[in-house]
């Protein structure tokens, strides 16, 4: 059996991993990769048990699975979204759960400006609108009124850590008025920003865009349902770009069936990919794209990059960069070869 410390990956997106193998075997240490995406518990502890470190993408790390991690010392997740991690188990095992927390942020903030003004200015109406006027002689911009400019216009921010920041530096040249609600951003970065920060309902009451950008978590699950929505002007949409079941499917679709909001920007959905039987689906002030917003070529190789830094910083007895549950750090029972292991 190998002395080597292991590196495994369970799942993922790449169509190669001929770089991680090559940095492996820089580093000296013995790679595994897999597709166990849709594993069951049983099938992924058979394959992760032996690893020192591991990387998942999408595969569902239940506290049954983390439990039978009998040699792991660190768990990557590829990306910033973690919910399919359940983070205390990790901690009550000793095991140290890191993200990359700022990998493809400029992207997503990117998808998430593209959907508000698509959204906002009717881009699906005005596509229709197009073309239906094919061989006709007359414009109809029945269904795309009323319109409205931006400018001058309310952005709400739900969330502004990494990405919502890089939404609100990117459109204050828009001439939008900035507020956010975050409980958990500091004072000096609120004013750093140059943001007013506002209660949720007050926040949905006066903003003419509403974008997410919150974790998916027992607090922000179903964060907008019907009865929250409807407390947005009529006038005012909605974009999503952080994670589906912050929204509320059904909640969105009536109240978008009612005319209480204008209309939905979504990279995500409750149901991924959505389902024939989605509400959303068809409706013609709902525009959605398929869970793209993290994807750039640029953002793509940033995040192999950082994956590996955490690799070597594992190797050399450091922390990853950005780890979740820092308390395990404390903990007598890390797995680290040292307790005192480098933050």
């Amino acid at each position: 059996m190998s002395s080597k410390p292991l590196f495994k990956i369970t799942d993922y997106i790449e169509p190669d991993l001929k770089f991680e193998e090559e940095e492996c075997r820089k580093l000296g240490i013995d790679f595994q990769h897999a597709q166990l995406r849709n594993a069951g518990p049983a099938e992924l502890i058979n394959y992760c048990k032996d690893a020192d470190i591991i990387l998942v993408n999408m595969a569902l790390f239940s506290p049954e699975v983390i439990a039978g991690l009998s040699n792991t010392k660190v768990v990557l997740r590829h990306g910033i979204g973690y919910d399919k991690v359940n983070v205390p188990a990790m901690t009550e095992h000793g095991i140290v759960f890191a993200n990359e927390a700022t990998a493809s942020a400029v992207d997503v903030a990117e998808q998430a400006i593209q959907l508000m003004f698509a959204t906002y200015k009717k881009l699906k109406i005005q596509m229709n609108i197009m073309q239906e006027a094919l061989g006709a002689s007359i414009w109809s911009y029945k269904k795309l009124l009323p319109a409205y400019r931006i400018e001058g216009k309310t952005l709400g921010i739900v969330g502004c850590g990494n990405i919502g920041s890089h939404v609100a530096r990117k459109l204050k040249s828009f001439g939008l008025t900035i507020k956010v609600c975050d409980p958990y951003l500091s004072e000096e970065r609120v004013a750093e920003l140059g943001v007013e920060r506002l209660p949720f309902e007050q926040l949905l009451a006066e903003a003419d865009i509403v974008t997410i950008h919150t974790p998916l978590n027992t607090e922000t699950r179903h964060m907008f349902n019907y009865d929250t929505i409807k407390l947005m002007k009529k006038t005012a949409i909605l974009v999503n770009t952080a994670r589906g079941p912050i929204v509320s499917n059904e909640g969105l679709a009536k109240a978008l069936r009612e005319g209480l909001i204008a209309g939905a920007g979504l990279d995500v959905s409750e149901d991924e990919p959505p389902q024939p039987g989605n509400p959303l689906i068809g409706l013609e002030n709902v525009l959605m794209t398929p869970h793209a917003a993290w994807y750039s070529e640029e953002g793509g190789w940033d995040i192999r990059y950082m994956i590996m830094d955490d690799v070597k910083a594992f190797l050399e007895g450091r922390a990853p960069k950005y780890v979740v549950n820092k308390e395990v750090l404390d903990r007598p029972n890390l797995r680290f070869k040292s307790a005192a292991v480098k933050k």
